[in-house]
């Protein structure tokens, strides 16, 4: 495993690409489910981020299975169109736990907790 993957919508995807990020497009639940298997079953990835907007059209038993796996990590990337702050926060307090092993908080004043 070497790099990390984006699955995004098709009217995401250029975005990501220009970012440099290695991406996949995916129009529905079964295409991302694919595009997922073949990155698992490839084993190039060390990280696959799937675009919010795909990953809630996953059902929830994959979705509790691709965040219980460590190899590759399998984690939902925050939809800039969604409700923003509380929902971005927690998603990322979240995938720092997971991909270092420890929850960080951060406050108002700049500090941490």
């Amino acid at each position: 495993m070497t790099d990390a993957l984006v699955i995004a919508t098709p009217a995401t995807a250029i975005g990501f690409r220009l970012g440099g990020a290695r991406t996949i497009t995916a129009a529905d639940a079964d295409q991302t489910i694919a595009a997922v298997t073949q990155e698992i079953a490839d084993g190039k990835a060390a990280v696959i981020a799937v675009h919010e907007a795909l990953w809630s059209l996953v059902t929830p038993p994959i979705r509790a299975t691709w965040t219980k796996q460590a190899s590759p990590l399998i984690l939902s990337l925050p939809d800039e169109d969604g409700d923003i702050s509380a929902a971005r926060d927690a998603a990322l307090r979240d995938l720092l736990a997971r991909a270092i092993g420890y929850q960080i908080t951060f406050t108002p004043n700049g500090g941490t907790s």
